[in-house]
């Protein structure tokens, strides 16, 4: 809900960026991105950081992240960003994933929002 009293519903194709780094040696990750929503009446643009904690064998992992999402437009709404997912491992630089997210948001309004993810990870070992 906009502020205002206004809603909005619908869906959105989803650009997703995000860059990781190693937290310790445990292969968990501390999560810095952005997003940008195409298809609604208005273009959403949102920052996102946090945690993601891995679990599972070498080639097949299950993961969860923890996140605070700020979105800018079309209204400025700060709050919780939360995920699961599973990631199959093709390279030792590269993965596919699969999974979901949902946040709730407050500001300029109250937006509460749920993903469906899915996507390329890739890695780099040279500043280990």
């Amino acid at each position: 809900m906009k502020a205002g009293g206004e809603t909005e519903e619908g869906r959105r194709t989803v650009l997703e960026s995000l860059l990781s780094f190693p937290l310790g040696v445990s292969g968990n990750e501390w999560t810095v991105g952005a997003r940008t929503g195409f298809g609604g009446p208005s273009v959403d643009v949102a920052l996102a950081g946090g945690l993601r904690a891995y679990f599972g064998d070498e080639r097949w992992k299950t993961y969860f992240t923890a996140e605070l999402a700020l979105h800018v437009t079309p209204n400025v709404t700060a709050g919780p960003r939360l995920g699961i997912g599973v990631q199959y491992e093709l390279l030792p630089t590269l993965g596919l994933y699969l999974g979901g997210a949902a946040e709730v948001t407050a500001g300029q309004g109250i937006r509460i929002s749920g993903a469906v993810l899915g996507g390329l990870q890739l890695r780099t070992y040279v500043f280990e």
